[in-house]
């Protein structure tokens, strides 16, 4: 062998070698990368929304526990929320939504109907039950009127949400409820929202029988499972990768 063989042979050793190292420094950062994917999370069951109208909106996600309300079907009690307020009425834009107001479960009657049970009792404007529905069925779930009550029975059900609704806390002493007014016959499904400041109530929009309402858009978030389908289809992609490279070697 001459010198220029020689030399022309170890510089294709070098560059097999260099490119070697370049392809194995790839499939490390794939193999890293996928390990941050599967890495387990705290799991939660957790949905993105977003509301407007009437002047007010906001959007974030909301939490909520992966046990099933007893007796109300479908339902699971909200436990968190997080994102961002506005109400043009009032002058908030995009105020901080500081957490879900706090609420027992409700007790349920043997029809599945119950009373909301926060509002009056915590001196809020608003009835709530913090309820989700993930299936968008929500139930109705008003009992009968009383007798001698001059209200009408509500039997209207429907939406992620029921007609008492979920009361979250906003920056600046505001608080907020959203609700569903079900699947009213004339309307279809329709929702409403009020807020209030400091207890006191300030607007309302979409209530029943009103003809407006309230655009709800709900969706839910990756869960842990699919992002360990990633990592391990990048674990495997890096992996046949790496046999491919060795076979060229």
């Amino acid at each position: 062998m001459n010198f220029s063989s020689a030399s022309k042979a170890m510089t294709a050793a070098l560059y097999r070698a260099n490119q070697g190292f370049r392809w194995n420094i790839i499939v490390l950062a794939l193999v890293g990368v996928s390990a941050l994917a599967v890495t387990p999370a705290a799991y939660a069951d957790s949905y993105s929304f977003s509301f407007s109208g009437g002047g007010m909106s906001g959007s974030g996600e909301i939490t909520y526990s992966p046990t099933a309300v007893p007796g109300v079907p479908g339902a699971y009690q909200i436990n968190g929320i997080s994102g961002s307020f506005t109400d043009t009425n009032a002058g908030v834009s995009n105020a901080a939504i500081l957490g879900v107001q706090s609420t027992t479960l409700p007790t349920v009657n043997l029809d599945g109907t119950f009373l909301p049970p926060g509002g009056d009792a915590a001196g809020l404007p608003y009835s709530f039950d913090n309820l989700f529905y993930p299936g968008g069925n929500s139930p109705a779930v008003c009992p009968p009127p009383a007798p001698g009550d001059p209200e009408p029975p509500y039997p209207f059900g429907g939406g992620y949400l029921d007609i008492y609704g979920l009361y979250f806390n906003v920056a600046g002493g505001y608080g907020v409820d959203l609700w569903s007014n079900g699947v009213v016959p004339g309307f279809g499904l329709t929702y409403g929202v009020g807020d209030a400041l400091n207890g006191t109530g300030l607007n309302t929009y979409g209530e029943p029988f009103s003809g407006t309402s309230v655009n709800v858009s709900v969706a839910p978030t990756p869960e842990p499972g699919t992002l360990l389908l990633l990592g391990t289809g990048m674990i495997g992609f890096a992996g046949s990768l790496s046999r491919r490279l060795r076979k060229r070697a």
